[in-house]
């Protein structure tokens, strides 16, 4: 059952019942608990919003401009499919009378009818077959002006190809040795304008134009792709596969860290896929998804679009030089479709949900309006007017005509203003000096207890997992949330205190040490008391270790909450009273 909800940004929305269900799964939920703008919210007191009403906010929008884009293109293809219908009329004009009787019969076929149709030249019975339903009034009532265009297209078809590409040459040529023409090409030239072989050229290409129009299934994979588009932001968002992330990457002399390396190209979009495919397996929505006409098994395109449209496939690489050389020779031919999910008449879908090419996409609507709306800043860019004024087009591109979303030229000043917003934002809200100082600052808490025992997360193989190492399991993943703030500085309110059995055993354990190194000492024993002494203390100092950071983990977060920030990149030193003064006194 289909759902409306009340967005304070986009007013009531309906959403279809599949997207329902994905929203009500606890990896979608889990959106809930991460902050759309991360550290922001300690700057702008409004940015409370999370990445779950901006997903349900995209999916909206997605199947908004789907929607759109769809009715403009089937305005359209009818007035061609009127003309083509006419067109084939104008044809019928010029056959027998006694075939004209037969196209009135058609409407009420007899056995009698169908044998006299027998007779017929099977190339004349397919066209009255196609025409059974047309009416040779609406052709009588037409215009003088409107059978002359006609006339012109009939005129057109029976044109060959080389005769076609010489006019069309001509048409561009403009007044350039025109005057040298023989009377024939002079004729034509007259005859047929640039609009006509346009149209001509459109009512070619009808098939083909009606293989790219936009079916339901199409509206719904848009939508869902909204919808799950950020399924695999982590803690903060954009600081967790950022600031964080970068930082585990490199140990504390800056090298590369060999138990992270996976790390290095792991990014939100992929673990959006994995997220994906983890929420459609633990609560069987593939079986709803059949329900609902789309294709999800193994090889379904379906399944497959909405993926590529949350990120795109990379292009496969030459393996060796000889490949790489036979690459450059034939850059044309090597620029073949990346896309499995629909082919490349709709390859304007892609640009819906996340537009590789021009930067204008539905995710950025939704965020811009969103954003300034809780950070209480104006937005310049008017998303209502794109979907308005949008129209799928063909544009040449590498000698091939290729399908884009495109806008009219007089809305560049809008257009304009989509990347005036961003800066906008990034300016006053993402680069904030006081945010930059708290994401450092985040990020210094959550990797002096990204080991610590009570930290690691459970993850599907029962393994403990780092923090840094959630995210490549996605149900550890989903446990992962902006909660953890909240855990790292509240650690001892909720944590038991160690009973008086447990003292004792860690007293225990660094005597039976002490004592394993003195007999070591006075009676040279083995060398296996040593090492087990060694070992003792290792993990009695490991204890003391880790319990320092975790200390110093929430020292930070308190001077967070405290507005107690870093001075500068990385903790500066407070200076006293004297040594201010005594530097003020220094010439220069």
């Amino acid at each position: 059952m289909a759902k409306v909800f009340n967005d304070p940004i986009h007013g009531h929305i309906e959403l279809h019942p599949l997207l329902v269900k994905i929203i009500d799964t606890p990896q979608f939920q889990r959106l809930r608990n991460i902050k759309q703008l991360g550290g922001v919210y300690f700057v702008y007191p409004g940015a409370s919003h999370n990445r779950f009403e901006h997903s349900i906010g995209v999916a909206h929008l997605a199947g908004e401009l789907a929607k759109a884009l769809k009715v403009k293109q089937l305005e359209q293809i009818k007035p061609l499919e009127e003309l083509k219908e006419l067109k084939e009329l104008k044809k019928l004009k010029k056959l027998k009378p006694e075939y004209l009787e037969q196209l009135k019969k058609l409407q009420n076929l007899t056995p009698q009818d169908l044998k006299e149709l027998q007779e017929l030249m099977p190339e004349d019975l397919d066209k009255l077959k196609k025409l059974q339903n047309s009416k040779l009034e609406d052709f009588e009532k037409l215009k003088a002006e409107e059978l002359e265009d006609l006339e012109k297209l009939v005129e057109l078809e029976n044109l060959d190809f080389t005769k076609l590409e010489k006019l069309k040459k001509l048409q561009n040529s403009k007044s350039e040795g025109l005057e040298e023409l023989n009377p024939e090409d002079k004729k034509m030239l007259q005859r047929f304008k640039p609009k006509d072989v346009e149209k001509f050229e459109k009512l070619e290409r009808l098939d083909e134009l009606k293989k790219s129009l936009i079916s339901d299934q199409d509206v719904l994979c848009v939508q869902i792709a909204g919808l799950c588009h950020d399924l695999g932001h982590g803690p903060f968002s954009h600081f967790f596969d950022g600031m964080f992330m970068d930082a585990i990457k490199r140990d504390k002399k800056g090298k590369a860290d060999k138990e992270v390396t996976d790390n290095e190209k792991w990014t939100h979009e992929k673990a959006s896929i994995e997220m994906f495919k983890h929420l459609l397996d633990q609560n069987g929505l593939k079986e709803v998804m059949k329900k609902y006409g789309l294709k999800v098994d193994e090889d379904g395109t379906d399944l497959v679009f909405i993926e590529e449209m949350i990120k795109k496939p990379q292009d496969e690489k030459p393996q060796n030089d000889a490949a790489q050389d036979n690459e450059h020779q034939n850059n044309d031919a090597s620029k073949k479709w990346p896309y499995k999910g629909r082919e490349e008449k709709k390859s304007f879908l892609y640009e819906i949900v996340s537009n590789k090419n021009t930067g204008i996409d539905v995710d950025k609507f939704d965020y811009f309006a969103r954003d300034c709306h809780h950070l209480g800043i104006p937005n310049s860019f008017d998303h209502q007017r794109f979907v308005m004024f949008a129209r799928v087009c063909d544009v040449e591109e590498d000698r091939k005509k290729t399908k884009h979303i495109c806008s009219r030229d007089k809305e560049s000043a809008n257009l304009y203003d989509i990347f005036q917003q961003r800066l906008s934002i990034h300016r006053r809200a993402c680069q904030h000096k006081i945010k930059m100082a708290v994401e450092i600052m985040l990020k210094d808490a959550l990797i002096l207890v990204d080991d610590h025992p009570d930290f690691k997360i459970k993850s599907s193989k029962g393994e403990m997992l780092n923090i840094s190492q959630a995210n490549g399991d996605m149900e550890a993943y989903t446990k992962l949330t902006d909660h953890v703030f909240e855990r790292i500085l509240h650690y001892q309110e909720g944590r038991k205190e160690p009973s008086s059995e447990e003292e004792r055993k860690k007293e225990q354990d660094l005597e039976q040490a002490r004592e394993i190194l003195q007999r070591v000492e006075e009676e040279r024993k083995k060398e296996q008391d040593l090492e087990q002494a060694r070992e003792i203390l290792q993990r009695v100092e490991e204890e003391r270790k880790k319990e320092q950071d975790l200390e110093q983990a929430r020292e930070i977060l308190k001077r967070v909450m405290e507005r107690d920030l870093y001075r500068c990149v990385g903790q500066a030193k407070k200076k006293s009273g004297e040594e201010i003064k005594e530097r003020l006194k220094k010439p220069g």
